[in-house]
């Protein structure tokens, strides 16, 4: 069974300095994250302390100081892609993040033309593929892993039609669909597929008449893919109708089991997850400074990190937007064949 997938929460680091502060020896990097968000929150620290970690070391970059800035996108792809142009803006060579798949998808058009490097921990759309989209690196699984081990499970124990409940967003319902495919590898299959909306406007009426529908149905078996807020939505309503009780099957994916370990859950939630089985991440020990030693080795080699006016705003002559500060990082290719090659590479 493919129950183990594994997800590095270490904070990964990249750099680069324009021609203009090379003195300073300062390197940029940015984030984009949502401050509102477990992820965001405690991503936040954990960069800042990682960067007080590198640059309290000399031997990693040579001298060289990581300059960091959060931007906080405030659960707003609008917001995150402005935060994204600012960054390419100010020669920055790397952004850790997006958090969300659909931010990763239309950020990563900027990282193809300016090959700035996207490296995110929770945007983790298989449909991202590395051909499309080369500067943008998942650095944990995708939800491939994850859904194959649901399918492994339900194989395992004879069932062979689930219904799935999910959120109505790309990464939910590309996850939806490959869970779709690995049951079918194992002669298995989705009877039925319940979207939520991901607006909280009319979620609670969505997720009542989902769910009543899925009663008169004969599979109990029932996956839930969705975010912390929508999930727990589903579970409260489920045992109102009588839906967690013995005879059905619940599944959630690793948002439940993130929410457990990142927040307080009230008592009448608690009850409602009583005997919903979820998969848990599994995060092996390693020293994850691999986008710091890709840059290490970068600068050891001689090269350097430089930037180059992008000739193709040129047909926007006219414009009012300041898009003549975008820049592509000369050195884009070179750094993204050093991370992949990197031998501390988690999974």
């Amino acid at each position: 069974m493919s129950l183990t997938w594994l997800l590095p929460v270490s904070i990964l680091f990249l750099a680069g300095f324009s021609e203009e502060i090379k003195q300073s020896r300062v390197v940029n990097i940015g984030a984009i994250l949502s401050f509102g968000t477990t992820n965001g929150r405690v991503a936040k620290i954990a960069m800042n302390a990682a960067v007080q970690d590198v640059n309290s070391d000399s031997r990693i970059l040579g001298g060289n100081k990581l300059v960091l800035s959060i931007h906080d996108s405030n659960y707003s792809g609008f917001l995150g892609i402005i935060g994204a142009l600012q960054y390419m803006e100010t020669d920055t060579v790397a952004i850790i993040g997006p958090q969300t798949s659909v931010m990763a998808h239309v950020i990563s058009h900027l990282a193809n033309e300016l090959h700035v490097l996207l490296l995110s921990f929770t945007a983790l759309d298989p449909s991202i593929t590395p051909l499309q989209y080369p500067y943008f690196i998942q650095t944990a699984p995708t939800d491939l892993y994850q859904m194959t081990a649901i399918a492994d499970i339900i194989y395992y124990f004879g069932y062979r039609e689930v219904i799935a409940i999910f959120t109505d967003d790309d990464k939910s319902r590309n996850g939806i669909t490959i869970l779709g495919d690995k049951l079918a590898e194992r002669h298995g299959k989705i009877s039925y597929k319940a979207t939520i909306p991901p607006e909280p406007a009319s979620m609670h009426d969505q997720v009542m008449e989902e769910l009543c529908k899925i009663r008169m149905m004969e599979s109990r078996v029932i996956v839930g893919n969705t975010c912390t807020k929508t999930g727990f939505m589903v579970f409260n309503v489920a045992r109102n109708l009588g839906m967690t009780d013995k005879g059905y099957v619940w599944i959630a994916t690793n948002w439940l089991s993130a929410a457990m370990d990142a927040t307080q859950i009230l008592t009448d939630t608690a009850n409602s997850i009583q005997g919903v089985l979820t998969l848990r991440l599994h995060t092996p020990d390693s020293k994850i400074w691999m986008i710091a030693n890709a840059v290490k080795l970068f600068l050891d080699h001689g090269d350097i990190i430089s930037f180059s006016n992008y000739s193709g705003l040129n047909v926007l002559d006219g414009t009012t937007l300041n898009l003549d500060a975008l820049s592509i990082f000369d050195g884009g290719q070179m750094l993204l064949k050093n991370i992949l090659q990197t031998s501390n590479w988690p999974y």
